[in-house]
C-alpha cells in the first residue's frame, strides 16, 4: 500500500509540474505577442508543444504571417471569374473527412462552403496564381484555426511567399500526388534526396537500388503534411513550425521523417518499399521529427545544398528570394507586386526533369 501511495504521489507531482510548465509557457507566448516580439515567437514555435492550442494560434499565426493588422472588408471573388473552379469544388467536397472529428453534417457543409469561398477569393485576388490540388488541405487547417475572415489573408500570404513553387506550373494531385508540370518543386525534392544521401548513404543506396524517386514526399511538402496525417494536433503543431520558419523547413521535416524510419525501411520488402515510404506512420513522434529537422537546417543551408547537389533553383524561387521578400525582419515591406512579377515569368522545365516525371508516371501507371 505504501509503495502504491508513493507511486501515486509521484504521478500527481509530475502532473502538477507539467501543469505549471504549461501555464508558464502559455503566459510566455501571450507576453511575447503583446510585446510584438517576433523572434521570441519564432523560437517558441520551434520548441516542444509550439503554440500549444488553437486559442493562441489565433493570436500568433496572423502576427507571423503579417496579416494581424486587418482583413479584407468585402469578399469579391466568384467561381465564374477564376480558372479551375470545378477542381476546387471537387476538392472541397472531399475536405473535412478526418478532422475535426466532432463536426456535425450541417456544420461540415457550412465549413466546406467557407473553404470554397476562401480559396476562390484568394485565386480571384491573385489571378496569376494557379490552383493546385493540395492547397485546399493547407487552407482547411488555416480556416479551422483562424476562422474564414482572418484565414483568407493568412492563406494568401502562405500561397504568395511560402508555397509559390507549385503555382508556377499547374500542379495536380491525387492519392499520392499527380502533376503535369512540376518545376521547381522537383528540384526541391532533389535537394531533400541530397540531404538523405549525406546523412545516410546506406539508406540512399537502398532507395536507388529499388528505384525510389523523390516523389514519395511530394504530397507531404505540397500540403504541409495535412494530406497525409489525420491527427489534427500533429498537423497544427507542424504548421506552427512552418509558419515561423523558412520555406525550406517542410523539406527538412520530410528528410527527418525519412531518416527516422531508416531501420524499418531497410527491413521492408522491396516490393512494398515505395508504398511504405509514401505513407507516414500516424503515430509518428512529431517533436522528435521537428528536433531532427532543426538540426538538419543548421547543417545544410539552402545555398550549400544547391552547391553540393548541383541542382540550382530558379533565382525567383521562394527559397532563393526568401531573405529579401520575407526573411525574419518584420520591417520588410511585403512586396506583392514583385511576387506577381515572379509568377508572370515562365520557368523553363529542364530535360532531366521531364525524364524524371515520365519515369515516375510510368511506374505509377504500372502499379495501378
Amino acid at each position: 500500500m505504501h509503495d502504491l501511495t508513493s507511486k501515486l504521489g509521484l504521478g500527481v507531482q509530475s502532473s502538477l509540474a507539467n501543469t505549471i510548465l504549461r501555464t508558464q509557457r502559455l503566459d510566455m507566448i501571450r507576453q511575447a505577442a503583446l510585446r510584438n516580439d517576433m523572434n521570441m515567437l519564432r523560437r517558441m514555435a520551434r520548441e516542444p508543444q509550439g503554440f500549444v492550442h488553437d486559442g493562441l494560434r489565433r493570436l500568433v499565426w496572423p502576427m507571423l504571417l503579417g496579416t494581424y493588422q486587418g482583413t479584407y472588408i468585402d469578399e469579391k471573388g466568384t467561381g465564374k471569374e477564376i480558372a479551375d473552379a470545378g477542381q476546387i469544388t471537387k476538392d472541397v467536397e472531399r475536405s473535412f473527412y478526418y478532422y475535426p472529428q466532432d463536426l456535425t453534417p450541417s456544420a461540415k457543409i457550412h465549413k466546406q462552403q467557407e473553404l470554397q469561398e476562401m480559396i476562390v477569393e484568394i485565386m480571384w485576388r491573385n489571378p496569376r496564381l494557379k490552383y493546385y490540388q493540395g492547397f485546399h488541405d493547407i487552407c482547411t487547417v488555416i480556416l479551422l484555426v483562424l476562422g474564414k475572415k482572418a484565414a483568407i489573408p493568412a492563406a494568401e500570404n502562405v500561397a504568395l511567399f511560402f508555397t509559390r513553387y507549385p503555382f508556377c506550373g499547374h500542379v495536380m494531385m491525387c492519392d499520392d500526388a499527380m502533376l503535369d508540370s512540376f518545376d521547381p518543386i522537383s528540384k526541391q525534392l532533389r535537394l531533400m534526396m541530397s540531404m538523405i544521401e549525406c546523412e545516410d548513404s546506406e539508406l540512399m543506396a537502398a532507395m536507388i537500388r529499388n528505384n525510389i524517386l523523390p516523389f514519395y514526399a511530394l504530397s507531404w511538402i505540397l500540403t504541409w503534411f495535412s494530406h497525409d496525417l489525420i491527427d489534427y494536433k500533429r498537423i497544427t503543431r507542424l504548421f506552427d513550425l512552418f509558419i515561423a520558419s523558412s520555406v525550406m523547413m517542410p523539406l527538412y521535416v520530410s528528410c527527418a521523417i525519412t531518416l527516422l524510419q531508416r531501420n524499418d525501411l531497410l527491413a521492408t520488402d522491396p516490393e512494398c518499399l515505395h508504398s511504405r515510404m509514401t505513407h507516414i506512420p500516424q503515430d509518428i513522434d512529431i517533436e522528435r521529427s521537428i528536433a531532427m529537422a532543426i538540426q538538419l537546417e543548421s547543417k545544410y543551408s539552402a545555398l550549400d545544398l544547391q552547391k553540393h547537389s548541383g541542382i540550382w533553383l530558379h533565382d525567383e524561387s521562394t527559397i532563393n528570394t526568401w531573405d529579401s521578400d520575407w526573411g525574419t525582419d518584420r520591417n520588410i515591406l511585403l512586396n506583392r507586386l514583385r511576387v506577381d512579377q515572379y509568377l508572370a515569368n515562365k520557368v523553363p522545365i529542364e530535360e532531366w526533369e521531364q525524364e524524371l516525371l515520365d519515369e515516375w508516371l510510368s511506374k505509377r501507371k504500372g502499379s495501378l
